[in-house]
């Protein structure tokens, strides 16, 4: 559950941000323009806040279905989200319990290919307190994976997706 806060707090941090830029270009719109900028942004933020509440619903949904399946310990999601990798990288569950979830978000194909858009949506928010605006490109560099094993495949993109953003934000 403290991933979950994690993840929503990110998404609310991300929400945050993106109001208050929103605010921002608000004041420097001219008083003629100010009720279509209003009927914009109130719609604007309808649609961000829905796509993040949609994003946010079905990543708790697929990590407390995949947690069903592949019981994961949270100090192994905690190191994860703060060094990038597994406590014990020998352990097979955890990184199918990140492959259930890959799949299950839509992030991943049965198949094992990556969506880096759909992981820049899923996977969209702050680290360190800086807003991560380039998740599809770290996505797009991490894709390209050759592990035959479905869950390595996912737990290695995940793990080159978390070093890069770590290296880059922190």
């Amino acid at each position: 559950s403290r991933v979950l806060l994690l993840v929503v707090l990110a998404v609310q941090s991300f929400v945050f941000t993106e109001l208050a830029s929103v605010s921002k270009t608000g004041s420097d719109v001219k008083e003629t323009d100010r009720d279509d900028y209003k009927n914009m942004t109130s719609t604007g933020l309808t649609t961000v806040f829905t796509e993040l509440r949609s994003s946010e619903t079905e990543l708790d949904q697929a990590m407390n279905e995949c947690n069903e399946t592949f019981r994961v310990e949270m100090s192994y999601l905690e190191s994860l989200n703060e060094s990038g990798s597994f406590p014990d990288e020998t352990d097979r569950t955890p990184k199918c319990y990140v492959r259930c979830v890959l799949e299950k978000t839509g992030v991943a194909s049965e198949d094992g290919n990556y969506d880096p858009a759909r992981t820049a949506v899923i996977f969209a928010g702050k680290r360190a307190g800086r807003p991560m605006n380039d998740i599809e490109e770290i996505a797009t560099g991490c894709a390209n994976r050759k592990e035959s094993c479905k869950c390595e495949r996912a737990y290695q993109y995940i793990k080159c997706m978390m070093e890069t953003e770590i290296r880059k934000y922190e």
